[in-house]
């Protein structure tokens, strides 16, 4: 499950603001600014994360992770149907 989160992840921190519409953008854009890193590591077109150049790669790892880190903290709500396995666990007694 967590190989295909990741996955995800890389598909997700590397799209396009028209394609991830205007909520979705500025949830991209905050977790490129916290990473510091430019928006979609200054690719100006899609290519599979394999395909990428090892520093392009090692950006996107460092988004992906940012998007976990966030979401754990509750900076950010994450979506879709594996959005629940990036928040922190509820307490249980």
């Amino acid at each position: 499950m967590w190989l295909r989160l990741l996955h995800t992840l890389l598909d997700e921190v590397s799209m396009v603001d028209s394609r991830a519409g205007p909520s979705s953008a500025a949830l991209l854009h905050q977790v490129w600014d916290a990473a510091d890193l430019p928006f979609r590591a200054g690719l100006s077109f899609w290519r599979p994360y394999e395909r990428l150049s090892p520093a392009r790669q090692e950006a996107m790892l460092q988004a992906a992770a940012t998007a976990v880190q966030l979401a754990a903290d509750g900076r950010i709500i994450p979506g879709g149907t594996l959005g629940p396995a990036l928040q922190p666990a509820p307490y249980r007694r």
